[in-house]
């Protein structure tokens, strides 16, 4: 049966300029010094520094042990997400994930306590690279149960320097998943994906032409973090 049932979401966010309160002295005399201070550059998941500020700040973080972007992390991604779809029946359409996702920069004593430490380390300054970002990510995949499979319907992820087009945008994908007539493409889908693996289509231009049948844009609309 393909049916699509969910509850719907809206994204919220707090003052982007939230991360600015400085950690401890005793602990930022160890993480500071010694803590690991890669940025993922590409996506929204948090070094441990990162995290230490966010967490001291109020904010509240969400490990996915799957997911992450160019990071590498054997753990997964700990990352501010949010829901989006919520998938609510059993069908052979299934929403694999949907959320929103977010990213703040380091500010205030915070922003000048790091400063402090880049003196003797300077990599730190990574951290205080990072400009506010917000996205959205949806993933629905099909059961194809003749051939005991699951096969890729769409899969986007969209970056946005802003709420408000964060916003606008997915109302504008909940009109469309709402109006149903998307479903009438998936078996075009399907004979695409047939087709792109037979072919040994790139996996990324199989995700762009599969967004395009359903939203007119490409599968990858990402903002650099630095």
């Amino acid at each position: 049966m393909m049916q699509l049932d969910y509850k719907y979401y809206t994204p919220y966010s707090v003052n982007q300029n939230i991360v600015h309160k400085p950690l401890s002295s005793v602990i930022a005399a160890v993480l500071l010094k010694t803590g690991q201070c890669h940025v993922d550059h590409e996506g929204f998941d948090l070094n441990e520094i990162e995290r230490a500020y966010y967490e001291v700040n109020g904010l509240s973080l969400y490990h996915d042990d799957t997911w992450y972007k160019d990071g590498g992390q054997e753990v997964g991604t700990t990352a501010i997400l949010q829901p989006w779809f919520v998938q609510t029946n059993k069908s052979s359409l299934i929403i694999d994930h949907s959320h929103f996702v977010f990213r703040y920069p380091i500010t205030g004593e915070a922003r000048t306590q790091i400063l402090e430490y880049s003196k003797e380390r300077p990599e730190l300054l990574r951290l205080l690279s990072v400009n506010f970002k917000c996205g959205l990510d949806l993933c629905i995949d099909y059961i194809n149960e003749e051939d005991s499979i699951i096969e890729p319907v769409v899969h986007i992820e969209w970056d946005f320097d802003n709420m408000f087009d964060l916003i606008k945008t997915s109302l504008e994908v909940k009109q469309l998943i709402d109006n149903k007539e998307w479903i009438e493409s998936i078996p075009s889908i399907l004979r695409y994906n047939k087709l792109a693996k037979r072919k040994k289509v790139d996996a990324f231009y199989q995700a762009d032409t599969r967004s395009m049948i359903l939203f007119g844009a490409k599968a990858y609309k990402l903002i650099s973090t630095l």
